[in-house]
């Protein structure tokens, strides 16, 4: 898990994740930045098969319920996966690359 820690940057607008600490049980201390921060109210990452997997909710700032769904690739190091966006209620596929 600890391979999630670090900051990651979504290249199609600036928005970073940071990601302080990846526990053994998959609770993810992270904060989110657009550009000033906000705390996820859940943070989770989970194996699943072979693939790491990250669920990320904010409940703040005016995202309340937007969620990021993400998957990690070893290859190449990098997030990917859907934004659900809950004001405008649409989902967005994104990536994130290691800053």
């Amino acid at each position: 898990m600890d391979v999630l820690e670090g900051a990651w940057v979504r290249p199609d607008g600036g928005y970073l994740i940071l990601i302080k600490k990846a526990a053994a049980d998959g609770t993810l201390e992270a904060s989110y930045f657009n550009p000033k921060p906000l705390p996820f109210a859940k943070a989770q990452a989970a194996r699943d098969g072979t693939s790491l997997r990250v669920s990320l909710e904010l409940q703040a700032g005016g995202y309340a319920g937007s969620t990021y769904e993400l998957v990690y690739d070893a290859a190449g190091d990098r997030l990917y996966g859907t934004y659900y966006q809950a004001v405008a209620k649409k989902t967005y596929d994104v990536y994130f690359t290691r800053k």
